[in-house]
């Protein structure tokens, strides 16, 4: 998503002189970085609050790609390593595995973890138990079109309970406003950081 800024900057710098206005490109790259940089501190204070207990690498998974004099552009982006999974989470969509269906929990007690996802770990965990097992059940009955998945063998007439579904694939709805998050800090604080940095730029012109 691109977002352009609507300060007019040509209204700004009216009334400067010649020399004055060779400065006008330095404090633009200037005050796009401020601001790219403000919208990376938002995002990452925000994703502490909108994603559940995300861990430290995930919240410093916010990048900036600073903007030049002669090229007035800044990015601000999640890091591809983050991106893999942030992307469900800033816009949503379906998950499909590449290669094996995805394990999702049907019991209160199995959680996904902050990343929307059950951790191999977990499932590891689960499967040391002698009572438990992954696949799916043999036998006839009520266990003939039972789904494949993780399940216990209870202490009732040694009964099969589904903890783990696997699934083909998984909807995600989209909680964290990535993009309403920059735009905002973009458009309340960029006018003010831009004059900031064209009067240290003039002051120090020759």
């Amino acid at each position: 998503m691109k977002i352009e800024l609507k300060a007019d900057i040509k209204q700004l710098t009216k009334k400067l002189n010649k020399v004055q206005r060779k400065q006008i490109p330095f404090a633009t790259a200037q005050a796009i970085n401020e601001v790219a940089f403000k919208a990376r501190k938002a995002l990452m204070a925000q994703s502490k609050k909108k994603l559940d207990r995300p861990t430290p690498f995930t919240v410093k998974g916010f990048q900036v790609v600073k903007a030049k004099k002669t090229s007035l552009t800044a990015i601000v982006y999640v890091d591809s390593k983050r991106a893999k999974y942030m992307q469900f989470q800033i816009e949503g969509g379906i998950r499909t595995p590449n290669k094996r269906a995805i394990p999702v929990p049907v019991q209160k007690n199995v959680a996904l973890n902050k990343y929307g996802n059950m951790p191999r770990k977990k499932i590891n965990t689960l499967l040391n138990n002698v009572k438990i097992f992954s696949g799916k059940p043999k036998g006839q009955g009520r266990n003939a079109n039972a789904p494949a998945g993780i399940w216990k063998r209870t202490n009732k007439n040694n009964k099969l309970k589904l903890l783990v579904s696997y699934e083909p694939f998984v909807k995600y709805e989209a909680r964290f406003p990535f993009y309403k998050i920059v735009t905002k800090v973009v458009e309340s604080t960029f006018e003010d950081t831009f004059k900031k940095h064209l009067s240290k730029a003039i002051l120090t012109s020759r």
